[in-house]
């Protein structure tokens, strides 16, 4: 069978994540006139997690000098399957992996892997995002970040932000490893005594195996207790001067939405790729997709 020239995603970083950004893919193209099931993009996703190292425990392994495997290597070997099976604009929905201790890795694997991997354009989630956010709120200055520890000590966003001239704001971090118990402990105190939270308590609200996002307990309720350690950082951003918020990690909008932090604006880097995914297919093999449905077939 011929193959059509598709998005592609390597996801399971985290797995809640790849629903979210489907839902995400579909939403957009309903926006430019989608209306039946042959008018979607073709999309692949790859989720193989367990193949893919967590991105914070390698970056901090590596400060570390400890031998551990770059989770490029994985990710660019599933992403060249997924170019062999007709991928040809990529999409990693991970904040942490455009670390460039990662990223800069996977793009030389990448290219190594042969001719189709080396034609994939893989959309930067990062530079996309602040593209978006100076398109979309030229005013913004002081720039709040919910992260995780891997993407806070990388300065994955406020290096960046550093170079276009705006000011990153984060909260106060401890580089030291806070057990079960005292994480626990601390979201209690920021939930029930209003705490100030550290950035170490939003990396556990998004990763703690008990209330964590990642650990998906409570999903159906909307993740209720990392919502609150969350809306609590996110509130004590804006009090230092943040006038917008940035949910540099792709599970934090699983468990916090704009009515938790009324008065600014949060700006979604899944929301971003989704729509630059869906853009760069229309400009590369369809422009006028879907009002002129003509599925693009890759030579066989």
């Amino acid at each position: 069978m011929r193959l059509p020239a598709a998005i592609g995603i390597v996801g399971g970083m985290g797995p809640w994540v790849d629903p979210l950004l489907l839902a995400k893919l579909l939403e957009y193209q309903a926006s430019l006139g989608m209306r039946k099931d042959q008018q979607a993009i073709p999309v692949l996703l790859a989720q193989y997690a367990a193949l893919i190292e967590d991105r914070s425990e390698y970056l901090a392994a590596l400060a570390e000098g400890r031998a551990c495997e770059n989770p490029a290597v994985p990710v660019a070997h599933l992403a060249a399957m997924l170019a062999a099976a007709g991928a040809r604009v990529l999409g990693i929905p991970c904040n942490t992996f455009h670390s460039p201790a990662i990223f800069d890795v996977f793009r030389r694997e990448l290219a190594a892997l042969g001719q189709e991997a080396a034609e994939v354009q893989v959309i930067h989630m990062i530079e996309a995002t602040l593209d978006a956010m100076v398109q979309a709120h030229p005013q913004a200055r002081r720039i709040g970040i919910l992260s995780t520890n891997g993407t806070y000590l990388q300065r994955i966003y406020t290096a960046p932000l550093a170079a276009r001239g705006f000011q990153a704001i984060t909260l106060p971090y401890q580089a030291r490893i806070f057990s079960l118990e005292q994480q626990a402990a601390r979201k209690d105190a920021i939930i029930n005594r209003g705490a100030p939270p550290l950035q170490n308590d939003v990396h556990h609200a998004i990763n703690n195996p008990e209330w964590g996002v990642k650990s998906g307990r409570g999903a159906a309720q909307g993740f209720p207790e990392a919502r609150a350690v969350l809306k609590a950082a996110a509130r004590e951003l804006v009090r230092a001067g943040a006038d917008l918020l940035i949910m540099g990690c792709t599970e934090v909008p699983l468990a916090l939405g704009p009515d938790e932090v009324p008065g600014v604006a949060l700006l979604d880097p899944l929301d971003v790729l989704a729509r630059s995914l869906v853009d760069a297919w229309r400009a590369r093999f369809s422009p006028a997709w879907p009002a002129a449905r003509e599925l693009p077939f890759l030579a066989s």
